[in-house]
């Protein structure tokens, strides 16, 4: 998500499969003027996104398309996704909420803190990559279920 003159707003979405395979990996322009890209959560700068022609309507469309009632959405914070996505989804995996402690509450563990643990993996350790991301999501919940 980058920070545009409407807020918080998506401009990368990306969705792997089961197995880590790249389903949908797309720079989202949101129609409006950017004024952070926020880099360094985000990993997104103004040259991703100039010349972007995939719009928020597109990615929903997407979503709409490959996704049912019975899919599991699996992430972290996925709250925020769907929110930009303004999108509702019954079946999510958080790893956010999954491997929180109360003690920590509202704050939640980083996703390259939960990596590093539970994986032994550095992950977003420069420029944030969202493959990256969401495969280190999947890899926690498989190998949480094993």
């Amino acid at each position: 998500m980058s920070y545009t003159v409407k807020g918080r707003e998506l401009t990368k979405f990306t969705v792997v499969d089961h197995n880590g395979i790249v389903i949908y990996n797309e720079f989202v322009n949101p129609g409006c003027q950017i004024i952070d890209y926020n880099t360094e959560f985000s990993g997104i700068t103004k040259s991703d996104i100039d010349g972007t022609t995939t719009t928020l309507k597109d990615v929903q469309n997407f979503c709409l398309e490959k996704f049912s009632s019975d899919t599991i959405l699996i992430g972290h914070a996925v709250e925020c996704n769907l929110i930009a996505l303004s999108l509702i989804h019954d079946t999510i995996v958080d790893t956010a909420i999954v491997f929180s402690y109360p003690r920590e509450l509202p704050h939640k563990r980083a996703l390259r803190t939960l990596a590093m643990n539970r994986l032994g993996r550095h992950i977003q350790s420069g420029t944030h990559n969202s493959k990256e991301g969401a495969v280190a999501c999947m890899d926690i919940i498989l190998r949480h279920v094993k």
